[in-house]
């Protein structure tokens, strides 16, 4: 098989990492450059990575995350920020408007660019026998990262990354079922769906993934019940990525 495909075909998430495992210069240097290769809106490249290299800030990070421990114990931990700071001084050099800055479609290109650029470092970083993990919940404590970090306005931390050596062993978990993933020329119905969610809930169950604690539907019916990170909201409003929420220009 090819080596590509076979790498991404055994990706697993790993959240337990050996702390003194390092990676190398070199492999810090092949990593970011494998991810700042990643396509882009216009190749704005509308991001940064932000490597917390500083073991007290590192140590700030994770005593706010405590459901996220490996963020103290990977070897490397990134955090990547959607960016619209650096099209501001395009604009300005140009005396641009810069109008569209707070619209959703813009927030919308500021995270898939991010989430391009960490995949391509991720498959990179597995290709190279490291163990990876994405950490979603920095969004609960964006308005500190934000600070922190000191961050500009137009930026957003979006998620991190946790890259270095397993100290576990993890089994391969299985995924939808591909009438629950795929369809051709038109959304599937509603009835594919449901019997698709119901198998993999059988699947789930049957695996039987110890940090699980709710079969799988029930797990999102409980997520979606209640705002994930409320504060976030006037915090992108703040940062002037939420300027127009119904996303037509100067309205």
């Amino acid at each position: 098989m090819n080596a590509v495909i076979d790498t991404l075909l055994n990706h697993r998430t790993y959240r337990e990492f050996d702390p003194t495992a390092a990676l190398s210069a070199e492999e810090v240097s092949l990593l970011l450059a494998a991810a700042c290769q990643a396509p882009s809106w216009m190749n704005g490249q509308h991001y940064t990575i932000l490597r917390i290299t500083d073991g007290e800030l590192r140590g700030r990070i994770a005593a706010a995350q405590p459901a996220n421990p490996q963020i103290a114990t990977c070897a490397e931990y990134w955090l990547f920020i959607g960016d619209a700071h650096k099209a501001e001084l395009a604009s300005r050099a140009y005396a641009g408007s810069f109008a569209a800055v707070g619209t959703v479609d813009t927030l919308i290109t500021l995270t898939t660019d991010a989430a391009l650029a960490a995949q391509n470092a991720a498959t990179a970083a597995e290709s190279l026998g490291y163990a990876t993990c994405f950490t979603g919940g920095i969004r609960l404590i964006a308005p500190q990262l934000t600070e922190w970090l000191a961050l500009p306005p137009h930026t957003f931390p979006l998620f991190g990354l946790c890259i270095g050596k397993p100290a576990v062993t993890m089994r391969l978990k299985p995924r939808l079922p591909r009438a629950a993933s795929v369809a051709e020329n038109r959304y599937p119905d509603d009835d594919t769906l449901a019997t698709a969610l119901a198998e993999y809930e059988r699947v789930m169950s049957d695996f039987g993934e110890a940090r699980e604690k709710f079969p799988y539907r029930e797990k999102f019916a409980r997520y979606y019940s209640r705002e994930y990170a409320p504060a976030n909201a006037a915090l992108l409003k703040r940062q002037g990525l939420l300027t127009h929420p119904d996303g037509l220009e100067g309205e």
